[in-house]
């Protein structure tokens, strides 16, 4: 597999580590809980940065309009419904910031609100992740000759210094703390969650 294709199927699998937090907030604050407010602070900040600055950029500039200079017109309407899944998420982070903002001071004034976006990009991200992975990726793979990877991979690197290195790592962290809101929803011992509201 060529070195662009993981790092892009690396950035999806921690994507997939903070959506699945996100369902688990959703659920949480369903059965009235109240979650820090810097979790959803956190989750903003990540699909603004690594999802939205980082990782779709590295696809919308990049990869895409590569792509769309060999490709037949089914695969350009692929890449144009990617772009625009990219679009909605980026509208939806830019509600859930505005609610979160609300939160900090009025948890009950927003909860649903915060609940309903959580679970729409929940459900947004798992089938567009899918289409990248095993339809686009593998196009790509098969399209773009050596040099056009090679010249990928290093545009790639140049998106990641542009975020910095350490910020990437630390939104992997985030990731990681997110799984632990997973693994402990049931138990009634949420490490991010604070009083009931």
């Amino acid at each position: 597999m060529s070195d662009f294709i993981q790092e892009l199927k690396n950035d999806h699998r921690v994507i997939q580590q903070v959506v699945a937090g996100m369902s688990a907030v959703a659920e949480l604050l369903d059965s009235g809980k109240q979650v820090d407010p810097s979790v959803l602070a956190d989750l903003v900040q990540f699909l603004r940065v690594f999802a939205d600055q980082c990782h779709h950029e590295k696809e919308e500039q990049h990869l895409f309009p590569l792509l769309a200079t060999k490709a037949n017109v089914s695969t350009r309407r692929e890449l144009e419904s990617l772009e625009r899944e990219h679009r909605s998420a980026k509208k939806l982070v830019g509600q859930l910031a505005k609610v979160a903002a609300v939160y900090v001071h009025n948890p009950a004034a927003v909860r649903y609100r915060i609940i309903d976006l959580l679970q729409q990009l929940a459900e947004l991200y798992p089938a567009h992740i899918w289409k990248e992975d095993f339809l686009l990726f593998p196009l790509a793979q098969q399209t773009l000759s050596t040099t056009e990877q090679q010249g990928l991979q290093e545009k790639f690197e140049d998106v990641e210094r542009e975020v910095g290195e350490d910020v990437h790592a630390g939104f992997e962290m985030l990731a990681k703390k997110l799984e632990t809101v997973v693994e402990f929803r049931n138990s009634g011992a949420c490490p991010l969650c604070s009083s009931a509201a």
